[in-house]
C-alpha cells in the first residue's frame, strides 16, 4: 500500500512540475506578444437626446509608432457600438478635426486634413442607429 501511495504522490508531483515548466514559457510568450497599445478616452460628445455618445480616443502603441486619433459612436446604454469611424495620424490635441451632432441620428466628423487620415469606415449600421458624414478641411 505504501508503494502504491508513493507512486501516485510522485506521479502527481511530476505532472505538476512538468506542466509548470512547459506552460510557463508559453504564458510568457503570450504575455510578451499581447498588444502593447493603450487606448485613452480624450473627448466625448453626447447626441442632442443624450441616447448616443461619440468618443475620441488617443491610441498609443509604443515608441516605434505615432499616436492615432480614433473616433467611434456608441449607444449610451451599451447596446450598440460602431467600429472606429476614422483614424487620424497624431495625438488628438495636435490633430485638426471637429466632431458634431447634426441631429439625434446624424454625426459629422469634419475639418481634418485628408493627408492625415489613416483609415475610415462609412457603412450603414441600420435605421435605429447613427448615420456618419465626413467632411475634409476645405471641402
Amino acid at each position: 500500500m505504501r508503494k502504491f501511495f508513493r507512486f501516485f504522490w510522485n506521479a502527481g508531483a511530476t505532472i505538476f512540475w512538468g506542466g509548470l515548466i512547459i506552460l510557463t514559457p508559453i504564458w510568457l510568450l503570450g504575455f510578451l506578444m499581447a498588444s502593447g497599445c493603450s487606448f485613452d478616452e480624450y473627448e466625448e460628445l453626447y447626441s442632442p437626446d443624450k441616447s448616443m455618445r461619440a468618443v475620441v480616443i488617443n491610441a498609443d502603441c509604443g515608441a516605434t509608432t505615432n499616436w492615432q486619433t480614433q473616433v467611434y459612436v456608441e449607444k449610451v446604454d451599451g447596446s450598440r457600438k460602431t467600429d472606429n469611424l476614422i483614424r487620424l495620424n497624431g495625438h488628438p490635441k495636435d490633430t485638426n478635426y471637429q466632431i458634431s451632432w447634426l441631429n439625434d441620428r446624424e454625426f459629422l466628423i469634419s475639418e481634418f486634413e485628408f493627408d492625415e487620415m489613416l483609415g475610415f469606415k462609412n457603412q450603414s449600421w441600420g435605421i435605429d442607429f447613427v448615420r456618419v458624414h465626413f467632411k475634409t478641411n476645405g471641402s
